[in-house]
């Protein structure tokens, strides 16, 4: 399940994750997304589903092995992580050092990653986007961070998929886009950090 923001591309990101595990491994694969009919500005919750039997009807995730935000600010308004499976994968995109980052986050979550024994991850994908160029748009450094934590695919075919459907749909919009978006893609994992997770929540902050 991820959790996105209205034009941050974090959609069209889990659109492409889907075709490219659908047409690459053989699993069968399922998107269904969830967005205000203003889309732009609100938020966007994507289901991603995979199995190697038929999926045969959509239908909300409850229970997921993997639970990303794509926007920190969320974390003070949504229980993103009543989605979280036990023992579920979390990433974060979020504005602070990975030493810094558990100190940041409500009680309520804390205790939720240490009662689900969740495994926690973080990357400031806006500061890597920002450094090559590409503004506010994140999906794809997400999207790589997702491909690696996942193992839903081996890592070095994943970014090889990654990379092709970047030029597919970036093709268009000239050689310097789909070059910047490739540059995010090899930098995403260095700024990838595993979070270390106490014993026990620790804030007094509630959300």
């Amino acid at each position: 399940v991820f959790f996105g923001l209205g034009s941050d591309g974090t959609v069209g990101a889990n659109k492409n994750s889907i075709k490219i595990i659908g047409e690459e491994t053989d699993e069968f694969a399922q998107g269904y997304f969830v967005y205000d009919s203003k889309k732009s500005g609100a938020v966007t919750i994507s289901h991603l589903r995979f199995s190697t039997k038929p999926i045969e009807a959509p239908y909300l995730i409850t229970q997921a092995s993997f639970v990303a935000c794509h926007q920190f600010g969320f974390l003070d308004r949504y229980d993103v992580l009543a989605y979280a499976a036990p023992g579920a994968v979390v990433l974060l995109n979020a504005p602070h050092a990975p030493s810094e980052l558990w100190d940041t986050l409500p009680r309520e979550m804390q205790e939720q990653i240490v009662g689900k024994k969740l495994k926690l991850f973080t990357i400031d994908a806006n500061a890597v986007a920002k450094e090559v160029g590409l503004g506010g748009r994140i999906n794809t450094i997400m999207q790589t961070c997702f491909f690696a934590l996942s193992g839903v695919l081996p890592r070095d075919e994943a970014i090889g998929c990654i990379k092709h459907s970047i030029q597919k749909s970036y093709g268009k919009k000239g050689d310097l886009v789909v070059k910047k978006n490739h540059e995010v893609v090899d930098k995403a994992l260095d700024h990838l950090h595993e979070v270390a997770v106490p014993a026990r929540a620790t804030a007094t902050r509630t959300r």
